[in-house]
């Protein structure tokens, strides 16, 4: 996402700051999206957690992690503040509902964003470097066309990389409530690691182009974002 505009550096500074903020904002929403549903799920389900710490009608700010922010900022690939408590504290079928209501909260969010583009209402502008370093230059439809193009792409990116069950991904925690108790005990001791496993994997798929993510988690977002969008 933003480090595929590097390029504008150093010519167009102006046009990289601008990007620099939509996609900040793009990125902080779709990482408050996903914690606002777990917050809500767990809530409905009896974890007073949520609610005492402002995350279910309270700052959105306080859902992102600082490194999961940057990096979903910069990539779209990104995490927030896990729930506290371990997974499968309130029973294992309740984690697992928690857990997926991530995931699904972005995916509603981005096909309602998206509900007037295949309406016909607005463009549909697949974010790219190109088009979103001319946000706001090109009309006002067109500037909002490209802002939800945004929206909901880094919604879309949001719901597919939490699959990934490694933490603090939502894929974790519905792993290790369905894993059985040794199993699921070796699979939470090797997560210590997983943060740092994480963004070693997606630094490395800039630096060194493997594409191991994007190969997976970007068409899957595709594939959804024509659902969605009807293009």
């Amino acid at each position: 996402m933003l480090i595929s505009s590097a390029n504008l550096l150093p010519d167009d500074i102006g046009a990289f700051i601008r990007l620099a903020v939509l996609c900040a904002v793009a990125a902080a929403v779709a990482v408050g999206v996903n914690g606002w549903f777990q917050a809500l799920v767990a809530t409905v389900l009896g974890d007073p957690a949520p609610r005492a710490q402002g995350r279910l009608f309270g700052n959105p700010l306080r859902h992102l992690d600082p490194v999961g922010a940057i990096l979903a900022t910069v990539s779209g690939l990104g995490w927030g503040r896990p729930l506290p408590g371990p997974p499968g504290r309130q029973g294992r079928w309740p984690s697992v509902a928690v857990s997926a209501a991530g995931p699904l909260g972005n995916l509603t969010v981005a096909f309602l964003l998206a509900a007037p583009v295949k309406a016909g209402l607005l463009n549909w502008t697949y974010p790219a470097p190109d088009s979103l370093a001319l946000v706001m230059t090109g009309g006002l439809r067109s500037g909002i066309s490209d802002i939800v193009g945004l929206l909901v792409i880094y919604n879309l990116l949001q719901a597919v990389f939490h699959l990934i069950p490694l933490a603090p991904l939502a894929g974790y925690r519905v792993l290790a409530a369905l894993l059985p108790s040794t199993a699921a005990e070796t699979h939470r001791r090797f997560q210590r690691f997983a943060p740092l496993f994480l963004v070693a994997l997606i630094a490395a798929d800039y630096v060194l182009r493997p594409g191991i993510l994007w190969s997976t988690v970007l068409p899957v977002a595709q594939w959804l974002a024509g659902l969605a969008t009807g293009y």
